[in-house]
């Protein structure tokens, strides 16, 4: 999903996919909150309440960390979550999407590659 807002957000006629596009952040913002949700409620707690040091300071500092992300994401989306807030400003649209997404990618890059592994 978010490849595609970031696909729509870098068109070179906004316009034509606006009603795509606005689904899309909607919709890409629900997904991070369920997933930053069942984090917090069940993985970060498991692994701080856990035996293994170790994953317990990655747990703390992903857990912090990723509250930031959620509160710049929920600008973001509050920012560009209807037609009329894109349409005034598309250029700014298009440059915060990128921003966006590659910290939300790095964000699950992260996890992949030094998290998720300790966890197996």
């Amino acid at each position: 999903m978010l490849s595609k807002v970031k696909e729509e957000a870098n068109s070179e006629n906004i316009a034509i996919n606006l009603d795509t596009l606005v689904k899309n952040i909607n919709t890409s913002a629900g997904e991070v909150k369920i997933h930053i949700n069942s984090e917090d409620k069940f993985l970060y707690p498991a692994l701080i309440n856990g035996k293994d040091q170790n994953l317990k300071q990655i747990a703390k500092e992903y857990s912090d960390e990723m509250g930031n992300i959620y509160t710049e994401f929920t600008n973001y989306k509050n920012e560009f979550n209807t037609k009329t807030k894109i349409l005034n400003d598309s250029d700014k649209v298009s440059k915060e999407s990128n921003r966006i997404i590659k910290l939300l990618e790095n964000r699950i890059s992260k996890e992949d590659m030094h998290l998720y592994p300790k966890i197996k």
